[in-house]
């Protein structure tokens, strides 16, 4: 099938009977690396996969098939957010409270439009609201632990805005082009600061990504 997907589940009906294929496994997390593993099949990524981009406004992710390409795309992301939402549980920085799911809950039902969407959208996903809502609830607090790492230390001073700027022919540029670029430089520094992050939560932990032929990658 997809080549992400390197494992399999099977169950005979009878000894007799040909194997049938149960569920797909396509990794398998243990963090810290002697804990217990934490499997990962290919509809719990679809699931994750579709919840995270109708949340970013792609609401024909929500019925639409996800190609192989999305698949790899949504297990990288999955696997970073089980790590940074086990290093905020770590740290006690894990707390989501209510209000804050209820509003991730209500921003996600606005994405479908509306109610019937919504319903249909649980009932192909075999999701209960309440799973919804830990889901949801899991990526409103691994985004605050987030920006709790990166937070000020994005912030650009007026020094190296001048040598970025002089560096690429616009120096003594001022007002909105300033800050735009002020802007450019915090966010690509923020994103850098994520993956050094993401890269050492996984070098801590013990990640199996799954191929198709049986053998494993970390």
């Amino acid at each position: 099938m997809l080549p992400l997907v390197a494992a399999t589940l099977l169950a005979a009906a009878s000894p007799a009977a040909p194997p049938r294929v149960v569920e797909e496994i396509v990794a398998v997390v243990r963090n810290p690396p002697g804990a217990t593993p934490r499997i990962i099949t290919l509809t719990k990524l679809a699931e994750e996969a579709r919840v995270a981009l109708v949340s970013r406004g792609a609401a024909a992710a929500a019925t639409q098939p996800l190609d192989s390409e999305a698949l790899r795309a949504a297990l990288d992301w999955l696997l970073d957010q089980m790590l940074l939402a086990d290093e905020a549980a770590r740290l006690g920085l894990d707390a989501v409270e209510r209000e804050a799911v209820a509003a991730a809950l209500a921003r996600f039902r606005e994405q479908l439009g509306t109610a019937d969407a919504y319903a249909r959208f649980l009932a192909a996903a075999e999701l209960s609201e309440e799973e919804l809502s830990s889901t949801l609830a899991r990526m409103v607090g691994v985004e605050r632990y987030v920006q709790s790492r990166v937070g000020r230390g994005t912030r650009i001073g007026e020094e190296e805005l001048d040598r970025w700027l002089a560096e690429h022919g616009a120096a003594g540029a001022a007002g909105a082009a300033r800050e735009a670029a002020r802007a450019q430089l915090e966010e690509e520094r923020a994103r850098a600061q994520v993956r050094d992050l993401v890269a050492e939560l996984r070098g801590r932990a013990d990640v199996r990504i799954l191929d198709p032929l049986g053998k494993d990658r970390r």
